[in-house]
């Protein structure tokens, strides 16, 4: 069975909300991709492999640097990236965990995809064998930090976010906290890793996605007595708020090499 049923659950991969909660991430977190995408040195000729293509940015980054007909970018829901077909992207429904390889790759890449997946280690070992050697997979995974949070309205939200995420669908809230040891057990080499924690101040578009993505869970957590919609309002008008300031999402971007 699926792994990705559990998330399918709170997101409407279809509906407008989400398109805009994924550019958002996309304008938070492709800076930091970016430079870790350089940082391999990604170039013309690259066969890339982009799962979890989300609303496209990555992929078209990387059609930019390996060339179009050299990226395939893949998704459980493939509603947003219509348009990447017409750049010469192949696009393709595809499920990490359950359908066969797609090819051999010398980068597969994954943006938040394995956090959320039962068996994350056991994908990540798949990923690597899809790689051609000499190869790099690139995986970047978050690790929410709610006992930073500035405000006990703003902790107690993301204290339930990641209670449902883990409960619900599976998600792991720390295992980004131990990249990039997974891809040394599963046989890669030059192994690096880097972490970004970025201000989610009030009013900023990490701030907006953060809000946006308690909202996914805030129906279920509050038919289940999780939170209180008034202490869920209150974290709202904080994440919207110029004055507020916290720090409580980190990133980690681990990569390896496939011995050639």
């Amino acid at each position: 069975m699926s792994q990705a049923v559990g998330w399918a659950e709170f997101v409407d991969t279809e509906a407008l909300e989400e398109y805009e909660r994924l550019t958002l991430l996309e304008r938070i977190f492709d800076p930091f991709t970016v430079r870790n995408l350089d940082r391999l040195g990604v170039r013309d000729g690259w066969r890339c492999l982009e799962i979890g293509a989300g609303a496209g940015s990555v992929a078209r980054k990387l059609a930019e640097l390996a060339g179009p007909s050299n990226v395939l970018a893949t998704d459980v829901s493939t509603a947003f990236l219509g348009p990447l077909t017409e750049l010469g992207i192949e696009v393709r429904h595809h499920d990490v965990t359950t359908d066969e390889q797609p090819g051999e790759f010398d980068l597969v890449h994954a943006r938040f995809v394995l956090d959320h997946l039962r068996d994350r280690e056991a994908v990540l070992a798949r990923l690597a064998s899809w790689l051609r050697p000499g190869g790099w997979l690139l995986i970047e995974s978050a690790s929410t930090l709610p006992e930073l949070s500035s405000t006990p309205a703003t902790r107690r939200s993301m204290e339930t976010l990641s209670r449902v995420m883990t409960e619900q669908v599976g998600t792991h809230t720390t295992w980004a906290r131990t990249l990039p040891l997974p891809l040394e057990r599963a046989g890669l080499r030059g192994c690096g890793t880097e972490g970004q924690m970025l201000p989610a101040r009030g009013g900023s578009p990490l701030a907006g996605w953060l809000k946006a993505t308690i909202k996914l869970v805030e129906t279920h957590a509050v038919n289940t007595g999780l939170i209180t919609q008034p202490e869920l309002d209150e974290a709202y008008a904080l994440y919207d708020a110029p004055e507020f300031l916290d720090y409580c999402w980190l990133t980690v971007a681990a990569w390896g090499q496939r011995p050639g």
